[in-house]
């Protein structure tokens, strides 16, 4: 749920973390020759934080029930599913007869309650060579989200495979959204292994691609909680498997 005309190029409780362990990161500023300092681009995990490689195969996706899924709560969406190293869209959207029927699902407030101001995180599975043409299929990470039924609330970045970038608002039904804008470089093109992470605070979005900032949305305020989440949107000929996630991490900032 998304404009459809993009811009292009241009506090929670402490959980575990599951998964394949973090490579440990570099102090956040380090000394290099000559007495200067660096900034370093690699982010630790923050208290309240959860990370995936989604190591089983399910749908819906649930990781012992830590997720809450755009189908079987929100009844009017797809649930995304796992697949032994990746997380996808489980079918195109629009097969609903609603194009705006994005497979989604956030972290299960039972699980972890994640404070307002709030990352999420993903690493880019992307088959080689993966291209459908002129149809739209995008993978999304989502903000401040809440999924009751008949309801789906909170932000949404997008990328889509070819370039294409935006910040949304989802109000509540399907096909119920506001396109927020954006300001900054844009992405580009996300490939397999680059690492995608979209941030709020207060009521501003920010966004980064591998550590580098390439766009912010405009102070929103609307939703002020809601849960971490992520998304796909794959329709007309594109293949819900082959652009996903194959690691996501979230939490508290």
């Amino acid at each position: 749920m998304k404009r459809r005309d993009f811009i292009l190029g241009s506090a929670g409780a402490l959980v575990p973390l599951v998964g394949r362990a973090q490579a440990p990161c570099a102090p956040p500023f380090v000394r290099v020759e000559g007495g200067t300092s660096a900034s370093s681009s690699c982010r630790p995990a923050m208290a309240g934080s959860y990370a995936t490689d989604f190591p089983a195969a399910e749908y819906p996706l649930s990781e012992g029930g830590k997720w809450t899924c755009g189908k079987a709560v929100g009844l009017d969406w797809n649930n995304p599913l796992s697949a032994s190293g990746r997380a996808c869209a489980s079918v195109r959207s629009g097969l609903s007869g609603d194009r705006y029927d994005d497979s989604i699902a956030h972290l299960s407030n039972s699980f972890a309650s994640i404070g307002a101001d709030q990352y999420a995180q993903g690493t880019v599975y992307r088959v080689p060579g993966y291209s459908p043409g002129g149809s739209k299929h995008e993978i999304e990470l989502l903000l401040r989200f809440q999924i009751t039924p008949r309801g789906a609330r909170g932000y949404e970045v997008l990328w889509g495979h070819g370039g294409d970038f935006a910040i949304v608002r989802w109000n509540g039904p399907r096909g119920d959204y506001t396109d927020l804008g954006v300001s900054g470089p844009g992405p580009g093109v996300a490939v397999d292994g680059d690492v995608l992470r979209a941030e709020i605070s207060g009521d501003t979005i920010k966004v980064f691609k591998n550590g580098q900032w390439v766009g912010s949305g405009p102070p929103n305020p609307t939703w002020r909680d809601g849960q971490p989440g992520l998304g796909f949107w794959p329709v007309d000929s594109s293949t819900p498997s082959s652009y996903g996630w194959k690691r996501y991490e979230a939490g508290g900032l």
